[in-house]
């Protein structure tokens, strides 16, 4: 039994061993899956893609707070006004 359980722990290194020594290539491509969330602007080297920025805006009327979101990245209101709770 010790014999064997041996022979397996010495497969597994050498295995291990011999796996870190292979070169392993890898080439990354970017891809804009989803083009209503991002857009593409040219650059130097191509095109990169950037996210679009997102936040609240608050407002207060006759004592109570509302919120709406605005795209600051095409400077346009998202959706309505509505009543914080």
């Amino acid at each position: 039994m010790k014999v064997k359980s041996k022979k397996i722990l010495l497969s597994l290194a050498v295995l291990s061993v011999g796996t870190m020594m292979l070169p392993i290539e890898a080439f990354a491509q970017s891809q804009a899956t989803n083009t209503s969330m991002m857009t593409q602007e040219p650059s130097s080297e191509g095109y990169h893609l950037n996210a679009q920025i997102i936040e609240w805006r608050y407002k207060t009327v006759n004592g109570k707070m509302y919120r709406r979101q605005y795209n600051y990245s095409r400077e346009k209101w998202i959706g309505e006004w509505e009543l914080c709770d």
